[in-house]
């Protein structure tokens, strides 16, 4: 399918929904005294732009796992249903991601390469559970090959038909057979392994990348204060710039080069909302 392209004016479209969602979220969280931060790229626009990343086309926030038990319980009653919609593996049997997103009702947003998948869809904002994790070799070796496996079970169907490598395809159809409940029921196993443990490090079970498998310290997730962002208040670690240096380098006030300043989700198909 063709791409869509982005233009100044739908990528900022595209921005004030998901900020709208932020707003719902940090009034949640305020609310019920549920603690929440700013993440990757979205705090990273907040401390540089004070909003977003001008090429950024989402959203990203963590909380420990305590934390978003209690906001997606929170979500069942006091979420403006006629407006969002919380998704995750429990609300919406054909998701497949080990995190949590509120999506806009009356959207789409078609990630390229991912038309297989029954998921509902929609412009969403990801909220990024973290759970405890080891502090040293080998279990920390052997947690993160398990959070590797479970990634690949869940993100198969999409490897199967799309990975450029024949040999990685041929190992994602045989993995497309395991059912999604036996990964989700083996992160719920990790999740519950480390319930209650006060780990120095912490990561998100349903996600990759060299930061999660290093680990992030849990007091960045601890100590939060006020940000702005698009001119909200929201919640940023109170060492963002550790943060920061951790996930983007030392440099991470320095933009990139124009060739690389392009929003990171490829979508077929956008429908806006009227706001």
């Amino acid at each position: 399918m063709e791409q869509f392209v982005y233009t100044p004016e739908n990528l900022r479209k595209l921005q004030l929904i998901a900020l709208d969602m932020l707003r719902e979220l940090d009034y949640l969280c305020r609310k019920n005294e549920i603690q929440y931060e700013l993440d990757g790229g979205t705090l990273l626009g907040a401390v540089r732009h004070k909003g977003f990343i001008p090429w950024d086309d989402d959203i990203d926030v963590r909380m420990l796992r305590e934390d978003y038990d209690r906001f997606c319980e929170v979500c069942k009653t006091q979420l403006d249903c006629k407006k969002y919609f919380l998704q995750t593996y429990r609300t919406d049997p054909g998701y497949r991601w080990g995190y949590a997103r509120i999506l806009r009702n009356g959207t789409d947003f078609r990630r390229k390469n991912q038309e297989m998948l029954t998921m509902r869809r929609g412009i969403f904002i990801d909220i990024f559970p973290c759970d405890g994790m080891p502090d040293r070799q080998p279990l920390k070796a052997i947690f993160n090959f398990r959070c590797f496996v479970i990634r690949k079970i869940l993100y198969s169907p999409v490897g199967a038909v799309h990975d450029r490598n024949c040999m990685k395809r041929l190992i994602y159809k045989m993995l497309k057979h395991i059912p999604p409940e036996t990964a989700f029921k083996e992160m719920e196993r990790l999740v519950a392994k480390y319930r209650g443990k006060n780990t120095k490090l912490v990561r998100t079970i349903g996600w990759g990348g060299k930061e999660e498998n290093k680990g992030f310290l849990r007091e960045w997730m601890l100590l939060s204060c006020d940000i702005q962002f698009e001119g909200l208040l929201v919640k940023a670690p109170v060492d963002a710039n550790g943060f920061l240096k951790f996930m983007f380098g030392d440099d991470y006030m320095v933009p990139p080069p124009e060739s690389e300043r392009k929003p990171k989700h490829t979508a077929t198909y956008i429908k806006y909302t009227s706001q």
